[in-house]
């Protein structure tokens, strides 16, 4: 015999210890007297084994019916019985009764009952193995007795009945117990033994029994449960039983019977329990019997109740296999031809699918839902979308996504005949327009206050007049206010101190500063006003963004005549206004006196010091300023036990900082200041990630910019903006690569993203190249050149512009040689190209159309050449009048443009007549004005003049750029001046030179050159010289040569004084069979 046990010690030792893993299967070998329980075979002293030795033949024979001798007491003392009663349970020494008396039928009884335990103690014999009872049929004998668990059989002698009370009492508390884990098992055996001592179970044990077996989904609770609904005549059954029953037959799959007991349930007492039966349809797809049990309720008016409570069990199914299931049974009505019943169910669903609130859901589940049900063209579409809109906006506003969504539908909506919003669901889609800054929305929104309730409610008007303000709309802005005021009263001062700064502010975005002062006026006189500095804020502001410094540091003189006290904004903002412009001892200054007033510095305020110390060209002290800042308010804050700021806090202004080195091409810059920022914890943006891109396209590496803005900047949560796009697409117009552009393009049109003029800008560009090109294939000269696909374009942006547009542009981004404030910038951005470019086609008509064009375009139909146009018309304006011969007409732009520069770059406290007072930033302004004007000096024979004017524009503090410098020493040479040219190039430009080694080999020497020496923005503070200056100093020294042999001879040596180095990068410049070096150097 051997013994099964969990848990003992190994053998050998190998364990002494449980342990928590994996249990051991053990064996051990017990005594063979333990089974028979004899104890003969034990050494036991005498006496004891005459105590314990019993009978050794069949219990049957000497246990006879109706044996006087045998009682229960003698049972139940197991006196006789040969049991070391110490070894068994209470359950156990029942059953041995149970089984003497009743034999294999009480063993198959008992069987059913087991539930043996995990830790119960089993063991192996050649006979079955006997299984102990559950605790809980332990717990129950111990209550009502061993004898309660006794089958009652009317043939055996001196078995007496249990008690009735006893069993009743019993089964109620299990069947009533909440807090114990069912045993319905248990329970059901109670309930037969009931049933055999012919005792009825009352109605309410016999529900709260159905309702047990519901709990479970075992086949034996289910089988029960069918069991006992077919037991019951069809009189007495309850809605209880029928739900249950129902219940059960679904979860044994049998549909049909579940139908059914439906059918038979409602025709008896009018009960419904469609609702477990639809789920279960709607669950396995079973779209034909779901429109079968549903569709009887549509058609009878009494079940309109019982019509709505149908979905109570779909809902229970999570969202988002909701969504899953209604757009499946969509498509299962789409699919049949005979569609009424199966669209309006699959509807019905649909609409009982979007009623559901306030839980998370994927907003790309509930789009293709919409636009599923708009293909079944329900006349009830408009209430299905307007529950859409409103389980959006169920979600929150933090969700941008549900927070768009809702907008859309909402604009779907309006568009029906039928559509009727509240104020209340106007009042959500106001908030989520504000939020989502869409101004369509708003628009939308006013039309509809109108139509729908002849007038916003008051608190409506904030939020409209704000949204609106920023797109720059002022007509509708100033509308909105004028409404209000008459509505509620400019008493109200409530009102008018709110929406006042919005009447402002909207001049502000518009970059008009005559509009906001005679916006101050009017308040003033119409409603009494009295500008609090928070409105004298946005007028200053508005000064500052057009770059008029002189109006505003009159408005802050005016300021404190009124004794208005500044704040942190004003210092902000003037410091800002002076930073712009590269005047840093102004910003400065401005700076010590906010700190001398009390005003703690902000991170604006430092960020306006750091602009203007990075475009003074002081960027190390910028860098040093700006890791001092960030590390000085992160500890601060810390500290004081305050919020750390956000990471998004420094990131404006360390992107002042990669800006300027994108500028320089300072790729290696970029990249490091990327590396500070990470390092400090400051987050990246959009225009972070806009420098490192203007960077690689600078370094002509167009296609690394692409990377960026397709994988970088979506892998970090970035959305690219139509600024990425016109980067990206600028670097690939200068390398003429066609093809790119035009998928770029597609791509912006397939994300949505609007053109802006940025964009525009670089197709102007490209379609002008384009045009070009195609006029060089043809080979018509002689023939009026037509940009034909660049015009297109300029009049397609031209008919869209709107002063509004400037709404959009915000802030300047970057420091660059646009010195144009933004109200003269948009207008101009597309004109000086096409000007210039017609001017080099000599297409002198078309240059006068386009200059007349741009006149109307601001608007200013009697404006002359004395009325100020912007540099870059009149550099335009000299390359055509530079061509045309008209070189009168090309001085009087040249001194235009003079008087304009040296206006803008003066600074606040400069004097002009001593040398070097031009701003930092401004001293590459006449660069291209000044290359005009040398072309038309050269061809009036004033070469002698050029060396006066350069000199003067020095004095002041303007710089050359390295295409002047090239240029100046090209129209030496041209007009003999040989000396003076290499000397210029010695002192000017040679000091960047990297030498003729730098390129490699000779193999695609020429295409190594020229992709070396193309102008770009990073040249101004590297002058170096290009291949083509080479070239021509070549042929000077070429000339040299041929000279006679003492004169040629002297003008060598005094190159070789002059200019050593140019004169060894000339005699080791590689020959190339190239157009230049033909025609220059007379290479056959």
């Amino acid at each position: 015999m051997i013994e099964r046990a969990t848990t003992c010690l190994e053998n050998g030792g190998k364990h002494l210890l449980r342990i928590p893993q994996a249990r051991f299967r053990t064996r051990r070998n017990l005594h063979s007297a333990f089974w028979s329980h004899g104890a003969g075979d034990i050494d036991l002293p005498a006496w004891w084994h005459a105590l314990l030795q019993v009978p050794s033949a069949n219990p049957s024979k000497w246990l006879r019916k109706g044996d006087s001798r045998i009682t229960r007491t003698t049972l139940h003392d197991n006196t006789g019985l040969g049991l070391l009663d110490f070894l068994y349970p209470v359950q156990t020494l029942a059953f041995i009764r149970n089984f003497i008396n009743e034999g294999p039928t009480a063993l198959r009884r008992y069987r059913r009952l087991q539930r043996p335990s995990p830790r119960s103690r089993t063991y192996t014999s050649s006979a079955d193995d006997s299984v102990s009872l559950s605790a809980k049929q332990e717990e129950t004998a111990q209550i009502i007795g061993p004898d309660a668990l006794t089958i009652r059989n009317s043939n055996t002698a001196g078995t007496v009945p249990p008690s009735e009370d006893n069993l009743r009492a019993r089964f109620r508390e299990l069947l009533f117990d909440e807090e114990q884990s069912l045993d319905t098992r248990h329970i059901w055996h109670l309930y037969e033994k009931i049933q055999e001592l012919a005792v009825p179970a009352n109605s309410s044990d016999l529900a709260q029994l159905f309702i047990c077996l519901r709990r479970s989904s075992s086949t034996f609770d289910i089988e029960k449960t069918r069991e006992l609904f077919d037991s019951i005549p069809p009189s007495d059954r309850a809605v209880v039983h029928y739900g249950c029953a129902i219940s059960a037959a679904l979860k044994e799959h049998d549909l049909t019977r579940a139908m059914a007991i439906q059918v038979e349930t409602f025709n008896r007492n009018q009960a419904f329990h469609g609702s477990s039966i639809l789920k279960y349809t709607v669950l396995h797809s079973m779209w034909e019997a779901a429109v079968a049990i549903w569709q009887p309720l549509q058609d009878d008016k009494s079940m309109e109740d019982a019509a709505i409570r149908v979905w109570e069990g779909v809902k229970t199914l999570p969202l988002h296999d909701l969504f899953d299931k209604a757009i499946k049974a969509l498509d299962y009505a789409l699919d049949l031809d005979d569609t009424a019943a199966a669209r309006n169910f699959a509807f019905d669903f649909a609409q009982n699918v979007l009623r559901i609130r306030r839980k998370a859901f994927k907003q790309s589940l509930q789009a293709k839902l919409m636009q599923k049900v708009q293909k079944i063209q329900h006349p009830s579409i408009v209430k299905l979308v307007t529950y859409a809109m409103i389980q959006n906006f169920s979600i929150g506003v933090e969700s941008h996504k549900h927070n768009q969504a809702a907008l859309d539908l909402y604009a779907a909506a309006r568009t029906q005949p039928d559509f009727a919003p509240s104020l209340r669901l106007m009042g959500a889609a106001l908030i989520r327009a504000r939020l989502t800054r869409n101004s369509q929305g708003m628009y939308d929104l006013i039309d509809d206050y109108r139509r729908f309730h002849r007038v916003p409610p008051r608190p409506a008007y904030p939020p409209l007049m704000s949204q609106l303000a920023r797109q720059g709309d002022f007509a509708t802005v100033d509308q909105l206010f004028q409404e209000s005021m008459a509505r509620f009263g400019h008493g109200a001062e409530g009102d008018l101190s709110s929406l006042a700064p919005e009447l402002l502010y909207v001049c502000y975005r518009r970059a008009e500063v005559d509009r906001a002062v005679h916006t101050i006026d009017r308040l003033r006189e119409q409603y009494g006003y009295s500008p609090d500095m928070r409105a004298w804020n946005i007028v200053l502001a508005t000064y500052a963004r057009v770059g008029d410094c002189d109006g505003a540091v009159a408005l802050w003189k005016h300021l404190a005549r009124m004794n208005l006290r500044p704040d942190g904004s004003s210092y902000g903002i003037l410091i800002g206004m002076f930073a712009k412009r590269s005047d840093y001892e102004a910003a400065n200054a401005v700076y010590h006196e906010a700190v001398f007033e009390g005003v703690k510095p902000n991170v604006e305020m430092v960020s306006s010091l750091v602009l203007a110390l990075a475009t003074n060209d002081r960027l190390d002290e910028a860098q040093k300023v700006a890791e001092e800042t960030t590390d000085t308010n992160f500890e601060a804050l810390q500290s004081q036990g305050a919020t750390p700021p956000q990471p998004h806090t420094f990131t404006p202004m360390w992107n002042i900082l990669l800006g300027q080195y994108a500028m320089k091409g300072q790729l290696d810059k970029v990249f490091d200041v990327q590396k500070r920022m990470h390092e400090l914890g400051v987050a990246f943006d959009g225009l972070t990630y806009a420098a490192l891109m203007q960077s690689l396209c600078i370094k002509k590496l167009p296609a690394a910019a692409q990377k960026v803005l397709k994988s970088v900047m979506p892998k970090h949560g970035i959305r690219p903006t139509a600024l990425h796009y016109a980067i990206v697409i600028g670097g690939f117009v200068r390398n003429k690569d066609y093809p790119v552009i035009f998928s770029l393009q597609s791509r912006m049109e397939k994300h949505g993203i609007r053109s802006t003029f940025s964009t525009q800008n670089a197709f102007l560009r490209l379609a002008s190249q384009i045009d070009e090109r195609d006029r060089a294939r043809d080979g018509s000269e002689e023939e009026t050149f037509q940009a034909r696909r660049a015009e297109s374009i300029l009049s397609e942006t031209l008919d869209s512009i709107d002063p509004s547009e400037l709404a959009t542009l915000g802030p300047t981004k970057f420091t660059n040689m646009n010195m144009n404030p933004p109200n003269i910038a948009l207008q101009m951005s597309y004109f000086p190209y096409l000007i210039a470019l017609y001017g080099r086609n000599k297409s002198f008509e078309k240059v006068t159309e386009m200059y007349d064009r741009y006149i109307l375009t601001i608007g200013k139909p009697d404006m002359d050449l004395k009325a100020d146009p912007p540099i870059e018309i009149l550099s335009a304006l000299m390359v055509s009048y530079t061509y045309a011969g008209e070189h009168d007409e090309t001085k009087k732009c040249w001194q235009l443009a003079l008087e304009k520069s040296k206006e803008i770059a003066r600074g606040a406290n400069a004097d002009t007549s001593q040398p070097g007072w031009v701003l930092y930033k401004y001293r590459f302004i006449l660069t291209l004005p000044l290359t005009r004007y040398m072309q038309s000096l050269q061809a009036t024979s004033g070469v002698d003049e050029i060396s006066g004017v350069i000199a003067s524009l020095q004095r002041d503090g303007f710089q050359l750029s390295a295409h002047n410098w090239n240029k100046y020493v090209q129209i030496l040479v041209q007009e003999k001046v040989p000396i003076l040219a290499y000397e210029i190039c010695e002192n000017q430009l040679m000091d960047g030179w990297p030498g003729w080694d730098r390129f490699g080999s000779r193999i695609n020497l020429k295409r190594k050159i020229k992709r070396q020496w193309v102008p770009g923005s990073w040249e101004l503070d590297r002058p170096f010289p290009y291949y083509e200056t080479f070239v021509f100093l070549a042929s000077a020294y070429l000339d040299a040569q041929g000279l006679a042999y003492g004169v040629g001879r002297e003008m060598m040596q005094e190159f070789e004084r002059v200019a050593p180095r140019t004169v060894e990068a000339v005699q080791r410049m590689p020959r190339i069979d190239d157009t230049i070096q033909n025609q220059l150097l007379k290479k056959d």
